[in-house]
């Protein structure tokens, strides 16, 4: 027997108990606000030693927040591989909203539910089994690292931003394990994970007693913020420069007025208003270009209509980031993909933002944005749901593919 068929035929093996793993980060929280991480840190922990990875680190900016890289040395001067999920989730909402409880991992039809089932405990499920599948296999020529991170649903300042900028991460590829389908699963190797600018613009109006607002000249602010918010719905995309890109699909996403707030209270004229947006950037796009593209808007928008006074303020700006589609460790999850699945899925851009901007930007590691189990719709969401059997399809073509990059035979 191959050592690629021994792997798989251990993850068989182990199937049940995989799919239980998953049970149990699910129905440890780790919700994110306001974001704890150390009950299923320790859970990770005594998985990834009762599987024969004991080179654990715990890394923390605080004592709540810890991250656990997991080394898997190899025997060789091979490459570093960095498979990397996160262990945090976004809240629950509207608990009334859940058929089952959001920390009771339930099956029903083949599909295991449960908060963060998709998003993405059950890639770290499978990311540490593949782990455990590579550790009795040996023969390593370079290193497995798992990098299971904290505070990715909150912006990362305490997960992968955090360690890249603490120089605790170190590896020639990585591979993130979100869901990467969006209409079915295993729909794509995400190659680029999409920049974000997020931004206010400020609308200024006439602060004044309500009842004389028809007697005297004066701008409702939430009004003209109204008028504003329509036509940047409308226009706004047709004035961002986009370079052409193979995998730019439909290009950017712009979404206006994701929070809005206006006035103060009855009796008082608006004399200001809020809107909010955030624009999903490709690569070629920098803060500078996407600035200046929402000036030129704002100031034609503010000539056609003398009574908009309004302002930009850019909160936040992440690059997008992307690896070559001919980099060894694309080729190796295509390959392993199509042991697996029967067939490579095609090479897309994920559409949101991920922990590549960390490892790739901050970090200098090529990293995959997106390859794992389960429906992106179904992320943030109540009832969210990950196929139970593609956890085992998540954990085999992770160990293939790390075999295929690292070890003697592979290289």
């Amino acid at each position: 027997m191959s050592v690629e068929a021994w792997m798989l035929a251990w993850v068989d093996e182990r199937e049940s108990e995989l799919v239980e793993f998953t049970r149990s980060l699910i129905a440890t929280p780790s919700v994110n606000p306001p974001g704890d991480e150390r009950a299923i840190g320790l859970v990770v922990r005594d998985r990834l030693e009762a599987l024969g990875v004991s080179k654990v680190e715990e890394l923390a900016p605080e004592e709540s927040r810890p991250s656990l890289l997991a080394h898997l040395p190899g025997a060789g001067s091979g490459p570093t591989l960095m498979l990397c999920g996160h262990l945090d989730t976004k809240p629950p909402g509207d608990l009334d909203a859940w058929n089952t409880g959001p920390w009771d991992p339930v099956i029903r039809d083949g599909e295991l539910h449960g908060l963060g089932s998709g998003d993405m405990k059950a890639a770290v499920a499978a990311m540490i089994y593949a782990g455990g599948a590579l550790a009795a296999a040996g023969l390593l020529a370079g290193t497995l690292t798992l990098a299971l991170v904290a505070d990715e649903e909150a912006g990362s300042a305490k997960g992968a931003r955090w360690l890249a900028e603490a120089g605790h991460l170190h590896a020639d590829a990585a591979v993130i394990g979100e869901p990467c389908g969006v209409l079915r699963e295993w729909e794509a190797i995400d190659l680029i994970s999409r920049g974000a600018m997020l931004f206010k613009v400020r609308v200024r109006g006439t602060q004044t007693h309500s009842s004389i607002s028809d007697r005297l000249p004066c701008v409702n602010a939430t009004v003209a913020m109204g008028r504003l918010a329509d036509r940047m719905h409308r226009e706004l995309k047709g004035w961002l420069r986009c370079p052409p890109h193979p995998l730019g699909g439909a290009g950017p996403t712009v979404n206006v007025g994701v929070m809005a707030k206006a006035g103060i209270f009855y009796g008082m004229y608006p004399g200001e208003a809020e809107l909010a947006c955030d624009i999903r950037t490709l690569p070629g796009m920098t803060r500078e270009s996407v600035e200046e593209d929402l000036r030129a808007f704002l100031g034609r928008a503010m000539r056609d209509d003398p009574e908009l006074d309004a302002e930009l303020i850019v909160e936040l700006f992440v690059p997008a980031t992307e690896i070559a589609a001919d980099h060894p460790v694309v080729r190796a999850l295509q390959s392993a993909a199509g042991t697996v699945l029967g067939e490579a899925p095609e090479l897309a851009a994920f559409p949101g933002a991920t922990d590549a901007y960390a490892l790739q930007a901050l970090a200098g590691i090529p990293t995959v944005a997106a390859f794992g189990p389960g429906f992106l719709p179904r992320a943030h969401t109540p009832n969210e749901s990950v196929r139970a059997g593609s956890i085992l399809e998540a954990a085999k073509m992770y160990a293939l593919a790390a075999w295929r990059y690292l070890s003697e035979e592979g290289s």
